[in-house]
């Protein structure tokens, strides 16, 4: 490394060793540096900082370049509770409540408040503890009880809605500047306002607050702008090993932006710390972007839940472009000519009309809207567990849709979750047409992933290790037939090594994918040490 003329952030004399997370500051020696961190450097430490401007708002940039694959945020949740609607769960732990164990009929009950919970230990709780004392002085009894018929399908009870917001009031109590950090977040509340969800809350939820909780001081619209910067900033946190489903604020990631082509995803540890990845090289001054949806979906589709969610007008460069970035996501066959594409002529326009690249046959926006409807209500009808239902509808289409359009597009994919993993349609029991089929799936969807959902994306992760388990079969098939020599095998197991490896690093920080990870690479070196590809 050259030598640096800045000084060491701790002693003041020239120094050379950046700190390897903000790298703006630097020091004499490891020593040093770590007594800096515990002097304060540990909170200011980012790669990023917050900017803001008329387009995206508040938005994150990076203050240095950021490596493919870099967590370049970790953060604790700030406030958690249950979700809107939730099924049954324990307001300590937040665990979902198992069936009552015989002679028991019903879930344990706190004994101050009545909220379910999973056990005395539970009532305690620091998270409940705050709430369960107001309810109690407040004589307030909650009124959730297990149904076992509805077992299998466990009821939300939309009582769970109140309890979020409601520690959010009492943290204003407790303490006044971590409530303002809170405050300080977008609300989009007049926005929100008109809609059937807030009329529901505006009925229900102002009521629990402010006249059976009793702060009858508060307003309705700050009542309701607490709800309006859940619904706005929480991320959904599912913790599958404890069975966890929860909202959450975190206050720096709730900066980042969107864009529906992002450079960074996040997943969440045991802990519930919020991990930021980047999915590609961030380069130093880039909006730090994530997306709020699905990638496959077309721009209209997209446009539509954003601005339901966030509360605006996405107007990211795939969705000005009436291409989708050269996919067609969002195009039809044009029934009159037979060989052109129609697209919006606007899709910033939920209204522009849709046309022919090739002709002067034209679609209003509002047949485009009704068609996707129908086709993703007939979607929600096919056998989910059947791959022929799903090739069917492809076919049934193939005059219809675009071979990329977004409903063809999510049908594909769902076949290359079955395709080997479901009875009857496992790897080994696969004719090779099946095989073969997944394979081309696959990379027909990771080149699909390359456009619209970059770098290392859960999704790419996903098709890379479904794309591996056919290659070893069709190797196996092969070398059994005697298809394949011995330094043809040899280059196929490299390919097939290069692509578990790197569906692994995508994919090591996901904890619901670490058995499936372990299970591949320990089928893969057993393959290899049984010799049954070589």
């Amino acid at each position: 490394m050259m030598a640096n003329p800045d000084k060491c952030a701790f002693c003041g004399v020239a120094a050379t060793q950046k700190c390897g997370g903000c790298r703006n500051v630097v020091y004499c020696g490891k020593e040093h540096q770590v007594m800096h961190w515990k002097k304060g450097h540990k909170a200011q430490c980012k790669c990023y900082e917050v900017s803001i401007n008329n387009t995206l708002g508040r938005h994150l940039r990076a203050t240095r370049d950021i490596k493919k694959g870099e967590i370049f945020l970790r953060e604790k949740p700030f406030i958690y509770g249950p979700k809107v609607a939730s099924a049954p769960i324990c307001l300590g732990c937040h665990r979902l409540l198992p069936a009552p164990v015989p002679p028991q009929t019903n879930f344990y009950k706190c004994t101050r408040c009545s909220w379910p919970m999973c056990g005395p230990q539970c009532e305690s709780s620091s998270m409940h503890i705050d709430e369960c004392e107001l309810m109690a002085v407040r004589k307030f009894n909650a009124k959730i009880d297990y149904d076992p018929t509805k077992e299998q399908i466990r009821k939300k009870e939309s009582a769970y809605c109140a309890i979020l917001p409601l520690r959010c009031i009492l943290l204003q109590n407790k303490s006044p500047e971590l409530f303002d950090r809170f405050a300080n977040l977008e609300d989009h509340l007049s926005e929100r306002i008109n809609t059937p969800l807030y009329k529901i809350l505006s009925a229900n939820l102002l009521t629990f607050i402010k006249t059976v909780m009793g702060f009858s001081e508060w307003s309705d619209d700050d009542v309701l702008r607490i709800a309006a910067r859940l619904d706005t900033n929480a991320f959904e946190v599912r913790q599958t090993a404890t069975a966890q489903k929860l909202r959450a604020i975190y206050l720096n990631a709730a900066m980042i932006s969107h864009d529906c082509v992002s450079n960074a995803r996040h997943t969440f540890d045991e802990q519930m710390q919020i991990l930021f990845i980047a999915k590609q090289n961030i380069a130093k001054g880039e909006v730090i972007a994530t997306s709020y949806t699905q990638p496959l979906k077309c721009t209209p589709m997209r446009r539509q839940h954003i601005q339901e969610a966030k509360c605006f007008e996405c107007t990211c460069a795939r969705c000005k472009d009436p291409e989708e970035l050269g996919t067609f996501a969002g195009a039809i066959l044009c029934s009159r000519c037979k060989v052109g594409k129609i697209i919006s002529t606007d899709p910033l326009d939920n209204g522009a009309v849709w046309k022919c690249q090739l002709c002067p046959h034209e679609i209003p926006a509002k047949q485009i809207n009704l068609g996707n409807n129908a086709i993703l209500k007939e979607i929600e009808t096919l056998n989910k567990k059947s791959p022929n239902a799903l090739e069917e509808f492809i076919h049934r289409y193939r005059d219809t849709l675009h071979e990329k359009n977004t409903h063809v597009l999510q049908v594909k994919y769902a076949l290359t979750q079955l395709y080997g993993n479901l009875p009857g349609f496992l790897i080994r029991e696969m004719n090779d047409a099946a095989v073969k089929r997944k394979m081309e799936l696959c990379q027909e969807l990771l080149e699909v992933a390359e456009v619209l959902d970059g770098g290392w994306s859960i999704f790419r992760g996903n098709l890379l290790l479904d794309l591996q388990q056919a290659l070893v079969e069709q190797i196996k098939r092969e070398h059994a037939k005697g298809l394949l020599t011995a330094e043809n095998v040899s280059e196929k197991v490299e390919e097939v090594m290069e692509l578990l490896k790197e569906a692994v690093e995508i994919l090591k920080l996901e904890p619901d994918m670490q058995d499936l990870l372990k299970e591949r690479t320990q089928q893969l070196a057993t393959e290899l040490d049984m010799k049954c590809l070589l």
